[in-house]
């Protein structure tokens, strides 16, 4: 236990097989400044943030047990899919990868996580898809990208929040697709 001024806490570690992350225990202890001696406990999430990888562009605050997306969702997968022709494989062997990973928050109910993440990706990937679609109508076909664009759809459900799930705004983040995109390169499948 530690203790800083009249503020004590301590770390309550429970080991058990796919058990939750750990509760950090807090307890304020009002002293005589207070005028009396008063005991406050609570307990809050204890958990390691996970950065999105280097470079993922974030779609966050999906609605609760939606996946539809939001006007500010659909500007950020219009200037996703400029940026991907502009920057796409030229050559007639490349490959562009593209990761799109759906997460959740951790509300709901266990037996369904990974299912809303799944459909949040599945929404963004079709939205760009369009997109792209609607963009390469718009090139001229002496400068559009020959290559093939090879995305990978996953979802990780809701093992790596970025912030914590005790507060409404933190749930709201965590709830989010990460678009990663690779470096043009030779596809897998040619020799």
């Amino acid at each position: 236990m530690a203790r800083y001024h009249d503020l004590e806490y301590e770390y309550e570690y429970e080991y058990e097989y796919e058990a939750p992350p750990p509760l950090l225990r807090i307890r304020v202890v009002h002293g005589r400044s207070w005028g009396a001696d008063r005991e406050f406990e609570d307990e809050g999430d204890f958990f390691d943030p996970v950065p999105p990888p280097a470079g993922a562009r974030l779609l966050t605050r999906f609605a609760f047990g939606g996946a539809s997306l939001t006007a500010a969702h659909r500007r950020t997968i219009a200037q996703l899919a400029k940026d991907l022709l502009r920057d796409g494989p030229m050559g007639n062997l490349d490959c562009l990868n593209v990761t799109i990973v759906g997460h959740e928050d951790e509300l709901g109910e266990p037996a369904r996580f990974g299912a809303l993440g799944q459909r949040r990706a599945e929404a963004v990937t079709k939205a760009l898809a369009d997109e792209m679609k609607r963009q390469v109508a718009r090139i001229p076909a002496a400068s559009r990208p020959r290559g093939q664009f090879v995305i990978t759809v996953q979802t990780l459900g809701p093992t790596r929040p970025m912030r914590s799930n005790l507060t409404a705004d933190g749930r709201a983040l965590n709830r989010r697709v990460e678009v990663t995109v690779g470096r043009p390169g030779l596809c897998p499948d040619v020799t």
